[in-house]
């Protein structure tokens, strides 16, 4: 008894350990689906149940094996515990995008680890039946790592709605204390992380910039920039906005208050949220509504053949086309940047750049007519696009593997850009043009079908197409089956990992990489 006593003390202390390790998958998915649990469901749906029911079906054979008892039990939860740390470690390895340990992410984890604590004590401090109860559910707890997961997130919602509306008031109060700031708002269903970085740099050749940092484009990633970044002598804020819902924008807006906007596109983004592009149009016009209430001004990409069919009788100040006034022409780009000429009312201004693709040379000319509008002058405008550097993973030019240049395409995730993506790789004349992509995701019943077209667009231009994923491939495989091109150029591999060691077998200094849009782990398979 004394020894049964011992192990099934020890077993209650490893189930409570175990979600330590367990844990980390789950609450790396939670945050790739931005917290939503019906997202994170859904991941479980598609990616998981498998694995859990493989699970259930090995401790139970187990138990069944060793004629089951507190010892077998013991033993099965270390055996579990140290598969769930080598998954911990290898998951960490291995992700495309690992788990970053927020002040949301370690309450999660701190609420997790009490939550077993508790169960562990009143299992080990009750008796009879309610012991076998809360056993049972520390083991369940223990082993079934997504409940955990979702009972942490439950039980930590109300706090993290206390935290979301002290943090938004301050912001608030820091946004209108400053009452020589103006803010910008950037959006677009794609453009707009560019747009906002080349808006920031011109404008700060005259004024005191800051801009949302990398893709810090929700409401709490904005109300962070605000409250470390926002100081009295700051003169202009640049915010993205994102959007995955209806109302997302005017929830930013209604924090920041912008009196000018920059709208670069609208298109069939995020449609699995969304459901239509009227959904989508109607959001990112969202910025248009809160500067007009505060008689500011909007920027809109007219070159967008979404913008320019639905903006009926909005008054918007248009660029990108000739009859904007503002606009790009004799557009060349290749291996070292882009050259044009940006005509900015009238005056036309010689410009080379670093960035690539036609739809840098657009976001440039929206950039252009928002600083000029505020002073900047065309010769400050044109030292700064100069000086521009490349936003990271959009277009970005690096080497790799073998000496080979990698176009770094890694967040772009629509569907015009992927295709202009592959249009700037043509360019790179005399050399071998691969890509490297598992294809677009959150475009609903259209998905197939734009993956479909960037299959195609590929066969026309690549001479070796890598395909990551292997159900996400389908649909550019049917393409690529249906062109002329060589099927033993065509590689579908399981990871970005893999892909890589594919290059290797051929790539080199002649060889120019596309890596076109490389999905967090939630989407892979």
């Amino acid at each position: 008894m004394v020894t049964e006593s011992i192990f099934f003390t020890l077993t209650c202390i490893i189930a409570a350990v175990a979600p330590v390790a367990a844990c980390y998958k789950q609450f790396q998915m939670l945050q790739q689906n931005s917290y939503y649990p019906s997202r994170y469901i859904k991941w479980l749906y598609d990616s998981y149940f498998s694995r859990l029911f493989i699970l259930t079906l090995v401790f139970c054979a187990l138990s069944v094996l060793f004629k089951y008892s507190i010892v077998t039990e013991f033993i099965i939860i270390c055996i579990y515990l140290a598969v769930q740390v080598y998954s911990c470690f290898s998951t960490h390895k291995n992700s495309v995008k690992k788990l970053v340990f927020t002040a949301r992410i370690k309450r999660l984890y701190l609420t997790a680890i009490i939550l077993q604590i508790i169960v562990c004590i009143l299992t080990l401090s009750t008796g009879g039946l309610m012991q076998g109860v809360f056993f049972s559910l520390l083991m369940l707890l223990g082993v079934f790592s997504p409940l955990s997961a979702l009972i942490s997130w439950a039980l930590m919602q109300p706090v993290e709605i206390i935290f979301r509306k002290f943090y938004i008031s301050d912001a608030k109060k820091i946004i209108n204390s400053c009452r020589n700031l103006k803010v910008i708002g950037v959006t677009g269903s794609y453009g707009k992380t560019s747009t906002k970085f080349i808006l920031a740099r011109l404008l700060s050749e005259k004024f005191n910039v800051v801009a949302t940092p990398q893709s810090f484009n929700t409401p709490l990633g904005v109300v962070k920039t605000i409250r470390e970044k926002i100081r009295p002598q700051t003169q202009i804020f640049v915010c993205e906005m994102g959007a995955k819902n209806v109302g997302d924008i005017k929830e930013i807006c209604d924090i920041v208050n912008p009196e000018l906007g920059i709208i670069t596109s609208v298109g069939p983004q995020h449609l699995e949220t969304f459901k239509t592009v009227e959904n989508v149009f109607k959001t990112k016009f969202e910025l248009y509504d809160s500067c007009i209430r505060r008689r500011g001004e909007v920027f809109v990409n007219d070159a967008s053949a979404a913008i320019h069919e639905h903006i009926g009788e909005r008054h918007c100040t248009p660029y990108g086309t000739p009859e904007s006034g503002c606009y790009a022409k004799n557009i060349s780009y290749g291996a070292e940047g882009s050259t044009f000429t940006l005509v900015l009312d009238g005056a036309e201004i010689p410009v080379a750049t670093r960035l690539l693709g036609r739809h840098n040379a657009i976001n440039i000319a929206g950039a252009a007519a928002v600083a000029n509008r505020l002073g900047v002058t065309p010769e400050d405008i044109r030292f700064a696009v100069s000086r521009l550097e490349p936003t990271e993973h959009r277009l970005e030019l690096k080497g790799f593997v073998n000496g080979c240049v990698m176009i770094d395409d890694a967040y772009n995730a629509n569907p015009e850009g992927c295709i202009e993506a592959v249009n700037v790789l043509a360019n790179f004349k005399n050399m071998k043009k691969v890509i490297v992509t598992p294809g677009l995701v959150e475009l609903g019943d259209k998905e197939y079908d734009f993956n479909y077209k960037l299959g195609l667009a590929a066969a026309k231009i690549c001479d070796t197409i890598i395909l990551v994923g292997k159900n996400r491939a389908k649909p550019m495989l049917d393409a690529i089956s249906s062109t002329d091109f060589n099927a033993e150029a065509v590689y579908t591999v399981s990871s970005f990992a893999e892909a890589v060691s594919v290059l290797q077998q051929f790539a080199d200094s002649h060889t120019a990489v596309l890596v076109e849009n490389d999905l967090p782990d939630n989407y892979l398979k």
